[in-house]
């Protein structure tokens, strides 16, 4: 496999036509194993304070929080056609119970201008360094409130720098 820098905003309508179906991949150092990995299904890609940013949310209830709370880094990663049932399996079940990467037989590989591992069996990955969080509050627009917080279990946001966009080839 062969990495290769690409450019973030032309990779942009693929991020995002994946994380609708079946989802990417969020990878985060773990503190009992390399990394731990959970399927996202909500997240931003752009520019905020004229950087090129990832905000990608997370629950207090799962066991990434603390993990992404404590590194500070992650990679998002696209993972190749063919791969929607790993990736949902990777949202089915908790990191606290399943080391889901080598379950999925995933190889990690260190990041190139991060301390975050990537997958290397994923077509494309970000790395990114958390430079802002913020949690949603019961202030959210009541439509929205209902319909994805009916527990009132909260997501905290996660703006990460990116600093590096890698597609593996």
């Amino acid at each position: 496999m062969k990495l290769v820098a690409a450019d973030y905003a032309a990779e942009m309508p693929d991020l995002m036509s994946q994380l609708a179906r079946p989802g990417l991949l969020l990878v985060v150092p773990d503190t009992s194993r390399p990394a731990n990995v959970m399927t996202i299904g909500w997240a931003t890609f752009g520019r905020v304070w004229s950087r090129p940013m990832c905000m990608v949310m997370v629950r207090p209830s799962r066991y990434t929080y603390g993990l992404i709370n404590r590194a500070g880094v992650f990679t998002v990663n696209r993972m190749p056609a063919g791969s929607a049932k790993a990736v949902a399996r990777c949202g089915a079940v908790s990191g606290r119970e399943v080391d889901k990467i080598a379950e999925q037989g995933w190889t990690l590989q260190p990041g190139e201008t991060q301390p975050a591992p990537y997958l290397a069996e994923a077509a494309l990955h970000l790395e990114c360094r958390t430079v802002f969080t913020s949690e949603v509050t019961a202030e959210l627009a009541e439509e929205l409130r209902l319909a994805s917080y009916p527990e009132a279990d909260y997501h905290t946001l996660y703006f990460g720098l990116v600093t590096g966009v890698y597609r593996h080839e």
